[in-house]
């Protein structure tokens, strides 16, 4: 066949994200595993309205057509997407993965409001557009663009539906043409959540085919398999399916779309996680505090800190860390010169910090810094944990809360942990919950060896630091 294999996939679609040159292309694919129904489902009692069986229909953008010829109106088409796409359907674990990409441009054909919600979660703000007359303003510091090429379920009457409204397209919605192709020549696409029975893809190619022709840039299209049936007697179907998803392949190359071939629809969370591993893991989160700097010692603690800092820039990570003293100082203090003194990059560029504010009241303070550290934790893809200990008010000598807080978030939101045992407090505590379950937070990798050196007071800086880089470089090829 001509499709891609997995790993080439995830190589180049991971440096357009770490580009800034990459988006998305969702079909209803990426929705149907949070409880949406599909075009069939949508359509079951319409057709039946009709007379009609919705599973022996294969133009079901036809099929909405008739209902609207038959009724002379929309009403019950809009009550279908109405009712079904307001349901409180719970995000799948491809929206989560999805909302945590290095990605500002989204398209999708889907009427929910699944992806929008994705990203707010992780406090991205959307600028959502469904409607030409959206398009020509933006949103204040969004962090992604959602465009709606179909419309949206808060105006079922514009939605994009019936075949009047895909004919009628290039004149009702040709803005959203433009800003399409001109998003296909700048970015690399990936399109996710399409399948042969997806009444959108035919006339989404159509519009593509004019798109892309001639062009050069890459994209990426992920496609399940046609499924070998267990009945012997659909083996001939099946080999006419598997002939023509062969046909798709190659068709797709015509527009630069490159076909990574799945055998089954989980895999989809497999290959978007390994992307998010590979390129969120640019962005480290170091946690910790020090007002007990042993068993390591001061100096030792300290040159840590700001080695582990200096060597994250230096090998192309950027730092993420709460503005402070004791660790977090030395951190940004590594990292500063190296951005500054070492390889070309912008200081601003490569280090990721949030303030802590000392003069708040105590009844908003542990509020205000949970968002903070929140905050964090959703810019970083790992998290570095060293010491973790505090004076509490009779002071007596404890472990940090907001290190172990850190450590609960990056834990709950599938984050790479790395603590350093060996600098003892909150880190070792941290380590004795996970190094029982390292099988299954790491589960492609072997970071045992690694950890062994981390555990070890005795390691060298050096030693620590290649550990530390082994387990993020282990992560991303994943």
């Amino acid at each position: 066949m001509s499709e891609i294999s997995k790993e080439q996939f995830l190589k180049e679609y991971s440096r357009a994200l770490e580009d800034g040159n990459a988006a998305l292309f969702a079909g209803a694919g990426t929705s149907v595993a949070s409880g949406m129904v599909d075009w069939r489902g949508l359509l079951r009692e319409i057709a039946a309205g009709l007379g009609l069986d919705v599973d022996e229909e294969s133009d079901l953008i036809g099929l909405a057509q008739y209902e609207q010829n038959n009724s002379g109106s929309r009403h019950r088409l809009n009550t279908a997407i109405v009712d079904e796409f307001n349901k409180r359907a719970t995000l799948s674990r491809n929206h989560k993965w999805i909302a945590q990409l290095p990605i500002e441009t989204v398209w999708t054909t889907n009427y929910d409001k699944l992806i929008e919600t994705a990203f707010e979660g992780v406090d991205k703000r959307v600028d959502g557009k469904f409607a030409v007359n959206q398009l020509t303003t933006r949103l204040r510091d969004a962090d992604v663009t959602v465009y709606k090429m179909h419309g949206d379920v808060s105006d079922p009457d514009h939605a994009v539906l019936t075949k009047d409204d895909y004919e009628r397209y290039e004149v009702d919605r040709q803005a959203f043409t433009e800003i399409l192709r001109t998003d296909l020549t700048r970015c690399c696409f990936l399109f996710l959540g399409f399948s042969f029975t997806d009444p959108n893809i035919e006339y989404i190619l159509s519009r593509l085919r004019q798109m892309l022709k001639g062009a050069t840039r890459i994209h990426y299209c992920v496609m399940r398999r046609p499924q070998k049936p267990s009945d012997p007697k659909l083996n001939d179907k099946y080999e006419r399916e598997i002939a023509r998803f062969r046909h798709r392949v190659v068709d797709l190359k015509r527009f630069g779309i490159q076909t990574v071939a799945i055998d089954g629809f989980g895999e989809i969370e497999t290959l978007l996680q390994t992307l998010v591993y590979r390129t969120a893991t640019r962005n480290c989160l170091v946690s910790g505090s020090a007002t007990d700097p042993n068993p390591l010692g001061k100096d030792r603690l300290e040159s840590l800190a700001r080695r582990i800092g200096k060597e994250l820039v230096l090998r192309g990570y950027n730092l993420v860390s709460g503005y402070g003293l004791g660790i977090g100082g030395a951190a940004i203090l590594g990292a500063h010169e190296a951005a500054h003194f070492g390889k070309p990059a912008k200081t601003g560029q490569r280090l990721l910090l949030r303030l802590f504010p000392q003069n708040v009241p105590s009844a908003d303070r542990a509020k205000l810094y949970s968002q903070i550290r929140k905050e964090m934790i959703e810019r970083a893809g790992a998290v570095i944990f060293l010491a973790g200990n505090k004076l509490d008010g009779s002071g007596k000598l404890v472990l940090a809360d907001g290190v172990m807080e850190e450590y609960k978030m990056a834990r709950a939101e599938s984050k790479v942990l790395i603590p350093i045992p060996c600098t003892g407090h909150a880190a070792e505590i941290i380590w004795q919950e996970i190094e029982p379950e390292l099988d299954k937070l790491f589960p492609k990798v072997d970071v045992r060896p690694d950890f062994l050196i981390l555990r070890d007071s005795a390691s060298s800086e050096d030693q620590m630091i290649e550990a530390i880089f082994n387990i993020l470089m282990k992560v991303r090829r994943e």
